[in-house]
Protein backbone atom coordinates (compact mmCIF):
# COMPACT_ATOMS: atom_id res chain seq x y z
CA UNK A 1 0.00 0.00 0.00
CA UNK A 2 0.94 3.38 -0.85
CA UNK A 3 1.40 5.82 1.82
CA UNK A 4 3.22 9.21 2.87
CA UNK A 5 6.11 7.26 4.83
CA UNK A 6 6.77 4.86 2.01
CA UNK A 7 6.85 7.25 -0.47
CA UNK A 8 9.33 9.36 1.99
CA UNK A 9 11.53 6.10 2.43
CA UNK A 10 11.77 5.99 -1.65
CA UNK A 11 12.30 9.49 -2.18
CA UNK A 12 15.10 9.49 0.49
CA UNK A 13 16.81 5.96 -1.07
CA UNK A 14 17.00 7.75 -4.36
CA UNK A 15 17.55 11.13 -3.29
CA UNK A 16 20.47 11.57 -5.43
CA UNK A 17 18.11 10.95 -8.86
CA UNK A 18 15.71 13.33 -7.51
CA UNK A 19 18.30 15.71 -6.71
CA UNK A 20 19.63 15.46 -10.36
CA UNK A 21 16.63 16.29 -11.66
CA UNK A 22 15.99 18.94 -9.36
CA UNK A 23 19.01 20.48 -10.43
CA UNK A 24 18.39 19.83 -14.27
CA UNK A 25 14.87 22.26 -13.81
CA UNK A 26 16.74 24.55 -11.83
CA UNK A 27 19.22 25.26 -13.74
CA UNK A 28 16.52 25.07 -16.94
CA UNK A 29 14.34 27.62 -14.99
CA UNK A 30 17.33 30.37 -13.39
CA UNK A 31 19.66 30.86 -16.50
CA UNK A 32 21.34 33.85 -15.11
CA UNK A 33 22.20 32.00 -11.20
CA UNK A 34 25.51 30.32 -12.82
CA UNK A 35 26.80 33.73 -14.02
CA UNK A 36 26.62 35.20 -10.34
CA UNK A 37 27.45 31.58 -8.42
CA UNK A 38 30.65 30.68 -10.50
CA UNK A 39 32.17 34.16 -11.59
CA UNK A 40 34.66 32.67 -14.09
CA UNK A 41 34.00 29.34 -13.45
CA UNK A 42 35.73 29.82 -9.73
CA UNK A 43 33.35 27.65 -7.62
CA UNK A 44 32.96 24.57 -9.92
CA UNK A 45 36.53 24.62 -10.47
CA UNK A 46 37.00 24.62 -5.97
CA UNK A 47 34.04 21.88 -5.94
CA UNK A 48 36.16 19.96 -8.58
CA UNK A 49 39.24 19.94 -6.29
CA UNK A 50 37.17 19.15 -3.18
CA UNK A 51 35.79 16.27 -5.37
CA UNK A 52 38.76 14.55 -6.06
CA UNK A 53 40.65 15.02 -2.94
CA UNK A 54 37.30 13.35 -1.62
CA UNK A 55 37.79 10.31 -4.00
CA UNK A 56 41.41 9.73 -3.56
CA UNK A 57 40.58 9.84 0.23
CA UNK A 58 37.79 6.88 -0.26
CA UNK A 59 39.20 5.47 -2.74
CA UNK A 60 40.58 1.73 -2.00
CA UNK A 61 43.15 1.76 -3.89
CA UNK A 62 45.02 -0.93 -1.53
CA UNK A 63 42.79 -3.84 -2.82
CA UNK A 64 45.18 -3.08 -6.32
CA UNK A 65 47.48 -5.05 -3.76
CA UNK A 66 45.36 -8.09 -3.36
CA UNK A 67 47.25 -9.76 -5.55
CA UNK A 68 46.56 -10.93 -9.62
CA UNK A 69 45.45 -14.25 -8.91
CA UNK A 70 42.43 -14.46 -10.95
CA UNK A 71 44.35 -12.67 -13.80
CA UNK A 72 42.04 -13.69 -16.56
CA UNK A 73 38.91 -12.07 -15.49
CA UNK A 74 40.99 -8.66 -14.22
CA UNK A 75 42.55 -8.44 -17.88
CA UNK A 76 38.95 -9.23 -19.04
CA UNK A 77 37.03 -6.43 -16.95
CA UNK A 78 39.73 -3.75 -17.50
CA UNK A 79 40.43 -3.92 -21.91
CA UNK A 80 36.45 -4.01 -21.98
CA UNK A 81 36.15 -0.58 -19.90
CA UNK A 82 38.99 0.53 -21.90
CA UNK A 83 39.31 -1.44 -24.88
CA UNK A 84 35.70 -2.47 -26.06
CA UNK A 85 33.60 0.47 -25.22
CA UNK A 86 36.06 3.18 -26.46
CA UNK A 87 36.21 1.28 -29.94
CA UNK A 88 32.08 0.73 -29.82
CA UNK A 89 31.29 4.63 -29.36
CA UNK A 90 34.38 5.59 -31.71
CA UNK A 91 32.91 3.69 -34.44
CA UNK A 92 29.03 4.35 -33.69
CA UNK A 93 28.90 8.07 -32.19
CA UNK A 94 29.57 9.70 -35.26
CA UNK A 95 26.53 8.41 -36.43
CA UNK A 96 25.03 11.55 -33.93
CA UNK A 97 27.70 13.97 -35.64
CA UNK A 98 24.66 15.99 -36.45
CA UNK A 99 23.19 16.24 -32.93
CA UNK A 100 23.40 19.56 -30.54
CA UNK A 101 25.49 21.44 -33.11
CA UNK A 102 27.62 18.34 -33.13
CA UNK A 103 28.43 18.75 -29.53
CA UNK A 104 26.69 15.83 -28.32
CA UNK A 105 29.79 13.42 -30.04
CA UNK A 106 31.75 14.52 -27.27
CA UNK A 107 29.67 13.57 -24.42
CA UNK A 108 29.76 10.28 -26.40
CA UNK A 109 33.35 9.71 -26.09
CA UNK A 110 33.77 11.37 -22.71
CA UNK A 111 31.19 8.33 -21.63
CA UNK A 112 33.13 5.99 -23.58
CA UNK A 113 36.75 6.08 -22.01
CA UNK A 114 35.57 6.97 -18.37
CA UNK A 115 36.31 3.97 -16.07
CA UNK A 116 33.65 1.44 -14.01
CA UNK A 117 31.70 2.89 -10.69
CA UNK A 118 33.23 3.03 -7.65
CA UNK A 119 30.62 1.02 -5.42
CA UNK A 120 27.50 0.40 -7.44
CA UNK A 121 29.03 -2.25 -9.62
CA UNK A 122 31.04 -3.65 -6.09
CA UNK A 123 27.20 -3.63 -4.24
CA UNK A 124 25.19 -5.45 -7.36
CA UNK A 125 27.86 -7.80 -8.05
CA UNK A 126 27.92 -8.92 -3.71
CA UNK A 127 23.71 -8.86 -4.00
CA UNK A 128 23.68 -11.06 -6.92
CA UNK A 129 26.22 -13.41 -6.08
CA UNK A 130 28.98 -12.48 -7.61
CA UNK A 131 32.76 -12.23 -7.72
CA UNK A 132 32.92 -9.38 -4.60
CA UNK A 133 36.51 -9.16 -4.47
CA UNK A 134 36.87 -9.41 -8.07
CA UNK A 135 34.54 -5.86 -8.57
CA UNK A 136 36.58 -4.34 -5.63
CA UNK A 137 39.96 -5.23 -7.33
CA UNK A 138 38.56 -4.32 -10.68
CA UNK A 139 36.60 -0.55 -9.54
CA UNK A 140 40.08 0.45 -7.87
CA UNK A 141 42.65 -0.65 -10.53
CA UNK A 142 40.05 1.08 -13.22
CA UNK A 143 39.47 4.16 -11.59
CA UNK A 144 43.09 4.46 -10.80
CA UNK A 145 44.37 4.02 -14.32
CA UNK A 146 41.14 6.38 -15.33
CA UNK A 147 43.48 8.94 -13.95
CA UNK A 148 45.56 9.13 -16.83
CA UNK A 149 44.02 7.29 -19.25
CA UNK A 150 40.42 8.60 -19.39
CA UNK A 151 42.32 12.23 -20.37
CA UNK A 152 44.31 11.07 -23.01
CA UNK A 153 41.47 8.60 -25.02
CA UNK A 154 39.51 11.58 -24.78
CA UNK A 155 42.22 13.57 -26.42
CA UNK A 156 42.81 11.15 -28.72
CA UNK A 157 39.13 10.59 -29.70
CA UNK A 158 38.63 14.23 -30.09
CA UNK A 159 41.68 14.49 -32.47
CA UNK A 160 39.57 12.22 -34.71
CA UNK A 161 36.52 13.61 -34.38
CA UNK A 162 36.81 16.70 -37.34
CA UNK A 163 37.24 19.05 -33.99
CA UNK A 164 40.43 18.82 -32.71
CA UNK A 165 41.21 21.05 -29.67
CA UNK A 166 44.83 22.86 -30.75
CA UNK A 167 47.59 21.48 -29.24
CA UNK A 168 48.58 24.70 -26.62
CA UNK A 169 44.84 24.18 -25.65
CA UNK A 170 45.39 20.41 -24.73
CA UNK A 171 48.44 20.77 -22.98
CA UNK A 172 46.58 23.74 -20.99
CA UNK A 173 43.98 21.36 -20.43
CA UNK A 174 46.33 18.44 -19.20
CA UNK A 175 47.89 20.66 -16.94
CA UNK A 176 44.95 22.06 -15.12
CA UNK A 177 44.00 18.26 -14.81
CA UNK A 178 46.89 17.68 -13.07
CA UNK A 179 46.21 20.23 -10.26
CA UNK A 180 42.73 19.76 -10.17
CA UNK A 181 42.79 15.86 -10.49
CA UNK A 182 45.88 14.38 -9.97
CA UNK A 183 47.63 15.89 -6.74
CA UNK A 184 44.22 16.47 -4.92
CA UNK A 185 43.75 12.62 -5.74
CA UNK A 186 47.48 12.04 -5.01
CA UNK A 187 46.81 14.22 -1.31
CA UNK A 188 43.62 12.47 -0.63
CA UNK A 189 45.43 8.81 -0.77
CA UNK A 190 48.37 9.85 1.15
CA UNK A 191 45.57 10.87 4.11
CA UNK A 192 44.10 7.48 3.84
CA UNK A 193 47.29 5.51 4.05
CA UNK A 194 47.67 8.00 7.44
CA UNK A 195 44.04 7.50 8.17
CA UNK A 196 42.68 3.81 6.74
CA UNK A 197 40.53 3.47 9.56
CA UNK A 198 38.74 6.80 8.93
CA UNK A 199 38.39 6.67 5.20
CA UNK A 200 36.68 3.46 5.54
CA UNK A 201 34.56 4.61 8.40
CA UNK A 202 33.27 8.12 6.99
CA UNK A 203 33.31 6.60 3.00
CA UNK A 204 29.19 6.60 3.10
CA UNK A 205 28.93 10.23 4.02
CA UNK A 206 31.92 11.30 1.96
CA UNK A 207 30.01 9.72 -0.78
CA UNK A 208 26.62 11.42 -0.29
CA UNK A 209 28.75 14.74 -0.03
CA UNK A 210 30.13 14.20 -3.42
CA UNK A 211 27.18 13.43 -4.42
CA UNK A 212 25.83 16.95 -3.13
CA UNK A 213 28.89 18.99 -4.44
CA UNK A 214 28.17 16.71 -8.15
CA UNK A 215 24.79 18.22 -8.11
CA UNK A 216 26.24 21.54 -7.87
CA UNK A 217 28.52 20.94 -11.17
CA UNK A 218 25.20 20.22 -12.78
CA UNK A 219 23.55 22.79 -11.81
CA UNK A 220 25.88 25.57 -12.59
CA UNK A 221 26.22 23.97 -16.12
CA UNK A 222 22.83 24.02 -16.92
CA UNK A 223 22.31 27.39 -15.66
CA UNK A 224 24.65 28.65 -17.61
CA UNK A 225 24.14 26.95 -21.09
CA UNK A 226 20.51 27.84 -20.55
CA UNK A 227 21.16 31.39 -20.67
CA UNK A 228 21.47 30.78 -24.20
CA UNK A 229 17.91 30.98 -26.33
CA UNK A 230 18.37 28.22 -28.31
CA UNK A 231 19.40 25.86 -25.36
CA UNK A 232 15.59 24.62 -24.99
CA UNK A 233 14.79 24.07 -28.48
CA UNK A 234 17.49 21.57 -29.24
CA UNK A 235 16.76 18.78 -26.25
CA UNK A 236 14.27 17.36 -28.29
CA UNK A 237 16.72 16.08 -30.24
CA UNK A 238 18.46 14.06 -27.66
CA UNK A 239 15.36 11.28 -27.50
CA UNK A 240 16.88 9.47 -30.00
CA UNK A 241 20.68 9.40 -29.24
CA UNK A 242 19.18 8.33 -25.47
CA UNK A 243 17.56 5.46 -27.08
CA UNK A 244 20.97 4.93 -29.07
CA UNK A 245 22.27 4.70 -25.25
CA UNK A 246 20.18 2.91 -23.55
CA UNK A 247 20.36 -0.13 -26.78
CA UNK A 248 24.06 0.33 -26.05
CA UNK A 249 23.97 -0.33 -22.65
CA UNK A 250 21.82 -3.48 -22.50
CA UNK A 251 24.02 -4.73 -25.45
CA UNK A 252 27.57 -3.97 -23.78
CA UNK A 253 26.25 -5.38 -20.10
CA UNK A 254 25.33 -8.74 -22.33
CA UNK A 255 28.57 -8.61 -24.63
CA UNK A 256 30.42 -8.47 -20.90
CA UNK A 257 28.51 -11.76 -19.60
CA UNK A 258 28.74 -13.69 -22.31
CA UNK A 259 32.12 -12.60 -23.50
CA UNK A 260 33.00 -13.87 -20.24
CA UNK A 261 31.26 -17.45 -20.50
CA UNK A 262 33.22 -17.98 -24.04
CA UNK A 263 36.57 -17.49 -22.36
CA UNK A 264 35.83 -19.80 -19.52
CA UNK A 265 35.39 -17.39 -16.23
CA UNK A 266 33.11 -18.90 -13.53
CA UNK A 267 29.40 -17.83 -13.27
CA UNK A 268 30.97 -15.91 -10.48
CA UNK A 269 33.17 -14.11 -12.80
CA UNK A 270 30.80 -13.44 -15.01
CA UNK A 271 28.80 -11.62 -12.60
CA UNK A 272 31.27 -9.23 -11.55
CA UNK A 273 31.99 -8.63 -15.40
CA UNK A 274 28.77 -8.16 -16.47
CA UNK A 275 28.11 -5.49 -13.80
CA UNK A 276 32.01 -3.94 -13.52
CA UNK A 277 32.83 -3.74 -17.10
CA UNK A 278 30.02 -1.77 -18.62
CA UNK A 279 28.98 0.74 -16.13
CA UNK A 280 31.03 4.52 -15.74
CA UNK A 281 31.27 6.54 -13.31
CA UNK A 282 29.36 10.06 -12.89
CA UNK A 283 31.94 10.64 -9.79
CA UNK A 284 34.67 11.26 -12.30
CA UNK A 285 32.65 11.87 -15.16
CA UNK A 286 31.05 15.17 -14.78
CA UNK A 287 34.25 16.81 -12.79
CA UNK A 288 36.90 15.25 -15.26
CA UNK A 289 34.49 16.97 -18.35
CA UNK A 290 34.05 20.67 -16.22
CA UNK A 291 37.96 20.58 -16.53
CA UNK A 292 38.10 19.15 -20.00
CA UNK A 293 35.24 22.28 -21.43
CA UNK A 294 36.32 24.43 -18.85
CA UNK A 295 37.34 27.08 -21.53
CA UNK A 296 34.20 26.34 -23.84
CA UNK A 297 31.21 26.54 -22.00
CA UNK A 298 28.48 26.44 -24.72
CA UNK A 299 30.26 22.98 -25.22
CA UNK A 300 29.89 21.49 -21.50
CA UNK A 301 26.20 21.12 -20.85
CA UNK A 302 25.63 19.49 -24.07
CA UNK A 303 28.54 17.17 -23.18
CA UNK A 304 26.90 16.10 -20.45
CA UNK A 305 23.54 14.56 -21.43
CA UNK A 306 24.80 11.12 -22.50
CA UNK A 307 26.73 10.84 -19.23
CA UNK A 308 23.69 12.34 -16.70
CA UNK A 309 20.82 9.49 -18.95
CA UNK A 310 23.43 6.84 -19.07
CA UNK A 311 24.45 6.63 -15.04
CA UNK A 312 20.48 6.28 -13.84
CA UNK A 313 20.00 3.56 -16.41
CA UNK A 314 22.60 1.39 -15.83
CA UNK A 315 21.63 1.27 -12.29
CA UNK A 316 18.17 0.35 -13.41
CA UNK A 317 19.35 -2.24 -15.97
CA UNK A 318 21.43 -3.61 -13.39
CA UNK A 319 18.22 -3.33 -10.57
CA UNK A 320 16.50 -5.29 -13.15
CA UNK A 321 18.96 -8.30 -14.04
CA UNK A 322 19.12 -8.45 -10.14
CA UNK A 323 15.45 -9.32 -10.10
CA UNK A 324 16.11 -11.94 -12.76
CA UNK A 325 14.76 -15.50 -11.94
CA UNK A 326 18.32 -16.90 -12.75
CA UNK A 327 20.04 -14.43 -10.58
CA UNK A 328 17.58 -14.15 -7.61
CA UNK A 329 19.63 -16.47 -5.46
CA UNK A 330 21.05 -12.91 -3.68
CA UNK A 331 21.81 -12.09 -0.34
CA UNK A 332 19.90 -8.75 0.99
CA UNK A 333 22.23 -5.90 1.45
CA UNK A 334 22.19 -2.09 1.55
CA UNK A 335 21.19 0.04 -1.26
CA UNK A 336 24.15 0.67 -3.76
CA UNK A 337 24.94 4.82 -3.60
CA UNK A 338 23.21 6.54 -6.71
CA UNK A 339 26.26 7.89 -7.79
CA UNK A 340 29.67 6.51 -7.21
Amino acid sequence: MLTPHTVYRSLARNWFLVGLLLALVLGMLLPGAAAVLNPGGRTSTFVVIVLFLVAGFTLPAEQIKGGLTNFKLHMYVQLFIFGVIPLYFFFTAPFFRGYLDGYLIYGMYALAVLPTTISTCVVFTQTTGGNTFGALFNSAVANVAGIFLSPLLLSLFLAGSGAALPPEEILAVLLTLTYTMLIPIGLGQALRLRFTATARRVKKRLSEASSALVLVIVFLTISRTASDPSFLGRLPQLSVPFLFLAVSHVLLVTLAYFGARVIGLSREDRICAMYTAPQKTMAMGIPLLTVYFAARPEVLALALFPLLFYHPFQLLTAGVIRGLPAFRNAVSSPTPSMLR
